[in-house]
């Protein structure tokens, strides 16, 4: 395969999953707006919600990263039934434990919003908007685990389209119950909880029905199998991969948690300006983000196939690409910072605390870009605990001590705790780097055939 066919092959790819990614960040983005025109509590008690809700998202795409690895690799081997038999015991697993975390959470919501705040009033309405947008999680986890068998395929297409009509609802819905014009009640904060609860499900379901209908993928995967019958082996293969990213995501989320409870020390005006600072490096970062599921499917797929010179273009090619999109994501933080923030909310103490969080975050983007495809490529290598390991020691050896140092001990000003956030970045793609070198991960294919070549 020559490389203008492996370009085309990467953005067919990426591009899909950066629309896909930008529309889900710019309905967030939306409704981060108009939350924005709420009072500063409302912004603060959205972001706690979101930050409970994407923790438990974060686990299950984990999970769905394992899938996709294992789905690509036995496509690349052409044992198409199996590419359903892995999904649908990834549905049988992972879809119980997301009901678990939802009931848990109805329980018990006082528990799990002390971990951010015991400001009674911030508690009260954080607690009335989580008890709606919990009911989320488990159309998060579908959305996941569907994800893994449309890219574990090569198909990125489908779910842009999806979150197309996902996104849509949840903006226009989300508008009509926020401020509610015309007949409809103004719902506020909770309006805005039932959209992103709606969408979730919408778009969850309609990814499991076209998986399933005449001319989907598991149409035509004919396994023979039964659908509640566990495969212990397939499991086992799926979640050694799938537990590792988990928790690499969990891990970020819980220091996003760690970090929440320092930032609302400050206030809740500096808490809600590190949100929508969030979500303006979010939109940045949208370009970058469909490296990780390419690094992830393509090298798995090639690795699947036993083409040494495939997998090598794919990682170069990739590696070259992220560099760039970080750069423009750097380019464009450091110079519409402020106009980002005036875009998110009308209130100036928040423009001017979050408005220094873009900028710093401007430092950071080549290097989280980068980290996307290392960690793919190592991780569909088989080094499934790597960019675990690695993740661990940027956020809880950099980020989060650091954090704690200057704001709970210290006391410095809430710049030093953005300046951790990035240093951490820093730190990750450096270890990245000399792990994926010393480990030979471009070697895997060529070991690998040689090792058949002996045996």
């Amino acid at each position: 395969m020559d490389k203008k066919q492996v370009n085309r092959d990467i953005f067919r790819m990426v591009l899909p999953i950066v629309i896909e990614n930008v529309l889900q960040m710019l309905a967030g983005l939306v409704t981060t707006a108009m939350i924005g025109r709420l009072l500063a509590d409302d912004i603060a008690a959205q972001g706690i919600g979101n930050r409970i809700n994407n923790t438990f998202w974060a686990l299950f795409k984990g999970v769905g990263i394992g899938a996709t690895v294992i789905v690509a690799m036995r496509y690349g081997q052409q044992k198409f039934h199996m590419c359903r038999r892995t999904v649908e015991q990834v549905y049988l697993t992972a879809l119980p434990l997301a009901f678990c975390f939802v009931a848990f959470t109805l329980l018990f919501p006082e528990k799990v919003i002390a971990l951010f705040t015991s400001d009674p009033v911030l508690v009260e309405t954080a607690r009335g908007y989580m008890r709606i947008v919990i009911f989320a999680v488990p159309f998060m986890a579908l959305s996941s685990i569907n994800a893994a068998a449309y890219n574990g395929h090569g198909n990125t297409k489908t779910p842009m389209y999806i979150a197309f009509l996902m996104n849509g609802i949840n903006i226009v819905l989300g508008f009509i119950l926020i401020f509610g014009p015309g007949p409809f009640p103004r719902l506020g904060l909770i309006g805005a909880g039932i959209s992103t609860a709606v969408s979730w499900a919408v778009g969850g379901l309609t990814g499991l029905f076209l998986l399933y209908a005449r001319g989907g993928y598991f149409g035509n995967e004919v396994h023979g199998f039964k659908f509640f019958s566990l495969d212990a082996g397939l499991l086992k293969e799926v979640y050694k991969t799938g537990i590792p990213a988990a928790c690499e995501n969990v891990f970020w989320q819980l220091s996003a948690i760690v970090l929440s409870n320092v930032v609302l020390e400050y206030g809740s005006a500096y808490f809600a300006a590190y949100n929508m600072g969030l979500q303006a490096e979010m939109i940045c970062e949208m370009p970058g983000i469909g490296f990780t599921t390419a690094a992830t499917s393509l090298t798995a797929q090639a690795i699947g196939m036993g083409d040494d010179a495939l997998y090598r273009l794919y990682f170069k090619q990739m590696r070259k690409f992220s560099f760039f999109t970080g750069l423009f994501a750097s380019i464009a933080l450091f110079t519409f910072a402020g106009g980002f923030m005036k875009v998110l909310t009308d209130k100036a103490e928040i423009q001017q605390i979050g408005q220094v969080y873009v900028f710093i975050m401007g430092f950071a983007q080549i290097p989280q870009d980068l980290a996307k495809v290392y960690n793919g490529t190592i991780r569909s290598a088989g080094y499934r605990n790597v960019p675990m390991i690695i993740s661990f020691i940027g956020i809880w050896c950099v980020r989060v001590p650091i954090a704690l140092v200057c704001g709970k001990l210290l006391h410095l000003d809430v710049t030093f705790i953005w300046m951790a956030i990035a240093l951490d970045q820093i730190v990750r793609i450096l270890i990245n780097m000399t792990v994926f070198h010393k480990k030979k991960v471009l070697e895997v294919v060529a070991d690998g055939r040689a090792a058949k070549a002996a045996s």
